[in-house]
Protein backbone atom coordinates (compact mmCIF):
# COMPACT_ATOMS: atom_id res chain seq x y z
CA UNK A 1 0.00 0.00 0.00
CA UNK A 2 0.85 3.62 -0.30
CA UNK A 3 0.69 6.72 1.88
CA UNK A 4 -1.50 9.57 0.34
CA UNK A 5 -0.15 12.20 -2.08
CA UNK A 6 -1.11 15.97 -1.90
CA UNK A 7 -4.10 16.70 -4.12
CA UNK A 8 -2.31 20.14 -5.60
CA UNK A 9 1.62 19.21 -5.72
CA UNK A 10 1.32 14.94 -5.60
CA UNK A 11 3.92 15.10 -2.94
CA UNK A 12 3.64 12.04 -0.69
CA UNK A 13 3.37 12.61 3.13
CA UNK A 14 5.11 10.42 5.67
CA UNK A 15 3.34 8.45 7.99
CA UNK A 16 4.61 10.63 11.20
CA UNK A 17 2.78 13.29 9.20
CA UNK A 18 -0.70 11.46 8.86
CA UNK A 19 -0.72 10.53 12.29
CA UNK A 20 0.02 13.68 13.91
CA UNK A 21 -1.79 16.30 12.46
CA UNK A 22 -5.32 16.74 13.21
CA UNK A 23 -5.36 19.67 10.45
CA UNK A 24 -3.30 18.95 7.61
CA UNK A 25 -1.51 21.14 5.22
CA UNK A 26 0.87 19.93 2.80
CA UNK A 27 4.49 20.60 3.58
CA UNK A 28 5.59 21.46 -0.07
CA UNK A 29 2.71 23.68 -1.47
CA UNK A 30 0.90 24.26 1.96
CA UNK A 31 -2.66 23.65 0.39
CA UNK A 32 -5.01 22.24 2.98
CA UNK A 33 -5.87 18.45 2.76
CA UNK A 34 -9.43 17.26 3.32
CA UNK A 35 -10.22 13.83 3.23
CA UNK A 36 -12.43 12.51 0.77
CA UNK A 37 -15.35 11.21 1.67
CA UNK A 38 -14.72 7.36 0.60
CA UNK A 39 -11.38 7.68 3.03
CA UNK A 40 -13.43 8.55 5.98
CA UNK A 41 -15.83 5.84 5.17
CA UNK A 42 -13.43 3.20 5.11
CA UNK A 43 -11.40 4.32 8.13
CA UNK A 44 -14.82 4.31 9.79
CA UNK A 45 -15.16 0.90 9.23
CA UNK A 46 -12.09 0.07 11.57
CA UNK A 47 -13.21 1.89 14.73
CA UNK A 48 -15.41 -1.10 15.87
CA UNK A 49 -13.00 -3.42 15.45
CA UNK A 50 -11.31 -2.77 19.22
CA UNK A 51 -14.58 -1.96 20.83
CA UNK A 52 -16.05 -5.51 19.17
CA UNK A 53 -12.96 -6.84 20.78
CA UNK A 54 -12.92 -5.56 24.08
CA UNK A 55 -16.81 -6.47 24.75
CA UNK A 56 -15.66 -10.12 23.88
CA UNK A 57 -12.86 -10.04 26.48
CA UNK A 58 -14.89 -8.76 29.15
CA UNK A 59 -17.64 -10.85 28.28
CA UNK A 60 -15.28 -13.91 29.11
CA UNK A 61 -14.23 -12.49 32.34
CA UNK A 62 -10.72 -11.40 31.36
CA UNK A 63 -8.76 -8.99 33.55
CA UNK A 64 -8.43 -5.51 32.88
CA UNK A 65 -4.80 -5.61 33.58
CA UNK A 66 -4.79 -7.63 29.94
CA UNK A 67 -7.74 -5.45 28.78
CA UNK A 68 -5.98 -2.33 28.85
CA UNK A 69 -2.52 -3.57 27.01
CA UNK A 70 -4.51 -5.28 24.64
CA UNK A 71 -6.12 -2.31 23.59
CA UNK A 72 -3.42 0.38 23.29
CA UNK A 73 -2.07 -2.10 21.37
CA UNK A 74 -5.14 -1.97 19.16
CA UNK A 75 -5.04 1.45 19.02
CA UNK A 76 -1.31 1.98 18.06
CA UNK A 77 -2.32 -0.37 15.36
CA UNK A 78 -5.34 1.20 14.21
CA UNK A 79 -2.63 4.75 14.42
CA UNK A 80 0.05 3.01 11.53
CA UNK A 81 -2.37 1.34 9.55
CA UNK A 82 -5.56 4.39 9.15
CA UNK A 83 -3.41 6.75 7.33
CA UNK A 84 -3.13 4.24 4.02
CA UNK A 85 -6.40 4.72 3.35
CA UNK A 86 -6.41 8.01 3.64
CA UNK A 87 -6.93 10.02 0.22
CA UNK A 88 -6.96 14.17 0.42
CA UNK A 89 -9.24 16.33 -2.02
CA UNK A 90 -9.32 20.27 -1.54
CA UNK A 91 -12.74 20.64 -0.63
CA UNK A 92 -14.62 19.33 2.87
CA UNK A 93 -17.10 17.07 1.69
CA UNK A 94 -19.92 16.18 4.10
CA UNK A 95 -20.14 12.57 5.41
CA UNK A 96 -23.40 11.71 4.09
Amino acid sequence: MKLPSCWNCEHEFKLHQLVWNVRLHCPNCKKKQFLTKESRFNTLLFSPIPVIIISIMNSLNISWLVIIPISLCLLIIFMAIAPYFYRFTDKEAPFV
